[in-house]
């Protein structure tokens, strides 16, 4: 009798901490991610990021039977989504998406050894959690867990009228993502996401669909053919290097500089002591001081990868090399390699990187040499240094058979996050602000720079006719939400009030293209997608390739970047947003950009229809 009496009161009990613990995880994860990581939180949708939050614990309440249980594994899930959310958004400036789910393998390549087993642990806890609390002899249970397969599988079946709905009742903007997850919560933004990732997955371009594309991109470029061999250029680019071409069976070297830009361009309040020797800024004057234009900032330096070896643009906010390149594609490697290149990529880090043991071989390279494939004595911490790798990867090309050129791509490490230094390598120069990141990469920047000095030294004097490609990446993580660069250039707190210019500015780094004895070139500023045509035409060859298809539309360059665009045109940068993506020139360059993506999806993951003629 006292048991029924008391029974409901009991159960408002647990209902009453059940939610209270929910709570206080759910604010306590915001606090930190404002306090620690310098998150800017809209505390107006507090409660959609509670009622996710308590939907997790409330499944999992519902196969484990307890509330103490279900508390501490939704707390254990929560917490650790919610502070690697919080991380992703302070490094890279947008929220966790569906592909980092994909991608989690990379996370683990972080560390090595023992670290690497200790986060593997931890990130197995949950998982570990799962198995052991779930109720697995009620049956009660097993039921729950068809049932959550049975709604699994009907997400599946109707994801798109699921999408269409969750658009018009929460709304979705496509380029800014950071205001979607700021509305929505993180449970309800990855729920999101994830049904619109579904609505997508295996529906590659129709051939009517590709054919229309590929016939709207000819009628929109009304170029002149663009060098001697007919090759279609952009007009700026095609003034830079239409005329008649060296060898065609000259060697290329690519220089991918890890986070490597112009840090002076911060001011001298910030730089005082210009960490870049004479001889790079001498030669990078003679080039104009060109500038490519990355798809990214502060890292995923395989889309920058992917963009300058594949000549397509990256045009979603996740790794292109990750989830979307599944086909063999005739990408710049595999082109140069069918003309009798040998075809080297290089990169000190483990193999399997941003899936590059894969992408490589899907884009052609013959060899790939990475970490194993290094002597890393001479290292800061787990990074080679530059003027290592180079010696190792020559040595390496020295003893390749002499009659064919090579293609040699050289992706450095010394430079990436956290930018760590030693008693062999000493500061150089000291920045004019207390700022621990840009202290420790103007440093790494003051040695990157020399040892490329050095070796394109030797590389002209011994290879003087070969094509030298040399850019940044992206440029670097200085601090949350852009830090040392908002304090800089006065960036907006709000990334929708960006300026073209200002975006402009976040995925410009130095670019030098040095055409044999002829010297540098001017070629202005250049997306980085367009580099494998402006390469072809350097060597030579007339045949048209798939990348050729990127050509912008007349008098405009267009650079996607964090799942938005912005268009270049007559020196002066437009932000393109779904708001003003029907107004001049951005309505040029997002049609033209909706006729290029349906080509990537085609070449990369699908039919590759567009290919069949060539």
């Amino acid at each position: 009798m006292n048991a029924k009496r008391f029974a409901p009161t009991g159960i408002v009990r647990a209902t009453c901490i059940f939610l209270g613990v929910v709570l206080l995880v759910t604010l306590g994860c915001r606090v930190v991610a404002e306090a620690v990581f310098d998150v800017t939180l809209n505390w107006h949708f507090w409660y959609r990021d509670f009622m996710g939050n308590l939907t997790v614990a409330a499944l999992a309440l519902a196969v484990m039977r307890s509330v103490k249980k279900a508390l501490v594994f939704s707390g254990v899930l929560i917490v650790m989504f919610q502070l690697s959310n919080a991380a992703k958004l302070s490094v890279l400036g947008t929220p966790a998406s569906p592909d980092d789910l994909m991608n989690i393998q990379n996370f683990f390549f972080l560390t090595e050894g023992w670290r690497r087993w200790v986060l593997f642990f931890i990130a197995s806890i949950p998982l570990i959690l799962g198995i052991a609390f779930i109720a697995w002899k009620k049956v009660s249970v097993w039921a729950t867990l068809v049932l959550m397969a049975a709604i699994g599988v009907s997400i599946n079946t109707y994801s798109e009228p699921l999408r269409i709905a969750l658009d018009t009742h929460l709304g979705n903007s496509v380029w800014d993502q950071p205001k979607n997850f700021r509305e929505r919560g993180l449970a309800l933004h990855l729920t999101h996401e994830v049904i619109r990732t579904i609505s997508k997955v295996d529906k590659p371009p129709e051939r009517e669909s590709v054919d229309n594309a590929q016939r709207q991109l000819s009628l929109n470029t009304s170029h002149e053919p663009g060098s001697t061999q007919g090759r279609k250029l952009e007009q700026e680019f095609k003034s830079a290097v239409d005329h008649e071409p060296l060898p065609a069976t000259r060697n290329v070297h690519v220089f991918v500089l890890e986070s490597f830009f112009d840090p002076v361009s911060l001011g001298i309040e910030w730089v005082p002591e210009d960490p870049l020797p004479k001889d790079f800024r001498d030669l990078w004057k003679q080039t104009g001081y060109s500038q490519a234009m990355s798809p990214v900032f502060g890292g995923y330096t395989a889309n920058a990868e992917f963009e300058v070896l594949c000549g397509f643009p990256v045009t979603r906010n996740a790794v292109f090399f990750e989830g979307w390149l599944r086909r063999s594609a005739p990408c710049l490697p595999r082109v140069l390699s069918q003309l009798g290149y040998d075809t080297v990529a290089s990169h000190p880090n483990v193999p399997g990187f941003w899936n590059r043991t894969n992408a490589y071989q899907l884009i052609g390279f013959d060899t790939y040499l990475s970490k194993a494939d290094f002597d890393m004595t001479d290292s800061v911490g787990p990074l080679l240094m530059d003027h290592s790798m180079y010696e190792q990867v020559y040595q390496f090309i020295s003893h390749i058979e002499p009659a064919a050129p090579v293609f040699n791509y050289m992706l450095t490490y010394h430079g990436h996050l956290p930018y760590p230094s030693n008693d062999q390598y000493p500061d150089k120069v000291t920045p004019g602000h207390d700022s621990f990141l840009l202290n420790g990469y103007i440093n790494s920047i003051w040695y990157k720079s020399r040892d490329l000095m050095q070796r394109l030294e030797i590389l002209r004097r011994e290879d003087p006719s070969s094509l030298i490609v040399v850019f940044g990446d992206h440029l670097p993580f200085l601090g949350p939400n852009y830090d040392v660069f908002t304090q800089a250039w006065e960036l907006p707190e709000d990334r929708s009030l960006y300026s073209g210019e200002q975006l402009q500015k976040l995925t410009s780094t130095p670019l030098i293209v040095i055409d044999g004895e002829r010297g540098p070139l001017q070629l202005g500023d250049v997306p980085l997608y367009r580099m494998p045509s402006i390469i072809m035409s350097l060597l030579g060859q007339d045949e048209a390739q798939s990348f050729d298809a990127s050509l912008n539309p007349e008098s405009l360059k267009v650079r996607p970047v964090y799942g938005m665009h912005f268009t270049s045109q007559n020196n002066a940068s437009v932000a393109c947003t779904d708001v003003n993506e029907t107004q001049l020139p951005c309505n040029d360059s997002e049609s033209w950009l909706e006729q290029v993506k349906i080509l990537i999806g085609d070449i990369f993951t699908g039919k590759q229809f567009s290919l069949e003629e060539s």
